[in-house]
């Protein structure tokens, strides 16, 4: 059995697949299957990009408008000054009003405040009141817990907390009351400390836990009010818890315009 010439001299086409087999028409380009892909990408990449924008636009803004607001509230809505010196039987004692230290009271976070001794008229009780004011962020966490023990006190629980009526309103403020012992030259000073904090036009005492409107209201006001604990003291009770509902209305009234 011979081959012939022609069956020898063109293996290659019987190993070569046709060109109508793999491409029909001739004409494969692998870019037509990647731009579609490359498109896609940068469809998402481009939506990605304006949302980011979107997004960071209106942090700025929001960022600039809660500096806005504190700068607005970084003063008190009156002078504490002129808080008055008479309520109800509670009278101011002349020559007992101090101030703190300017470096203590921006420690504190106030950026104003008054420190005055009230006597009642019937009882002759006398407290000191402190009135704070200043920013949310800064005041909030300068609590008697926190400043008494750096005065040398101690804690003595149990602490208690109180709802206070406030004069012609339906709202009460809420007072945290705590007692604080301190030991000096063989004898014991106790000290019982109410206090409360007005932010959002409420009055409460554990503000800290409400940290997320402090961007909202940046503004905070603080009661403390204390007083010697005697054996008698129990029985005068009431009329400290009198005053506090006074001095939180007082400051209701005169701050009526940030609720």
């Amino acid at each position: 059995m011979t081959l012939s010439l022609s069956m020898i001299s063109k293996p290659s086409m019987i190993s070569k697949p046709s060109k109508s087999v793999v491409d029909p028409e001739g004409m494969y380009d692998p870019g037509q299957v990647l731009r579609p892909r490359i498109r896609h990408e940068w469809t998402w990449l481009i939506l990605a990009g304006v949302f980011l924008g979107i997004s960071g636009g209106h942090r700025y803004w929001r960022d600039w408008q809660f500096q806005s607001l504190s700068k607005e509230n970084q003063s008190s809505p009156f002078p504490l000054k002129e808080f008055p010196k008479a309520l109800g039987e509670w009278h101011e004692v002349e020559g007992l009003e101090t101030k703190l230290d300017a470096e203590i009271a921006r420690i504190a976070g106030s950026s104003d405040h008054v420190i005055r001794t009230y006597t009642h008229e019937k009882t002759g009780e006398n407290v000191v009141v402190m009135l704070l004011y200043g920013l949310s962020q800064l005041l909030s966490s300068h609590t008697p817990t926190v400043c008494y023990p750096a005065a040398g006190f101690k804690a003595v629980p149990p602490s208690r907390r109180v709802e206070v009526p406030i004069p012609g309103s339906t709202e009460k403020a809420l007072f945290l009351e705590e007692h604080f012992v301190k030991h000096a030259a063989g004898s014991a000073l106790y000290q019982q400390v109410y206090h409360s904090f007005r932010n959002a036009g409420q009055w409460r005492s554990d503000v800290q836990s409400r940290w997320k409107t402090f961007r909202y209201y940046p503004g905070m006001f603080k009661i403390q009010v204390q007083r010697k604990e005697t054996a008698e003291s129990k029985a005068n009770e009431k009329y400290v818890e009198e005053l506090l509902g006074m001095i939180a209305g007082e400051i209701d009234r005169r701050s009526a315009s940030d609720k």
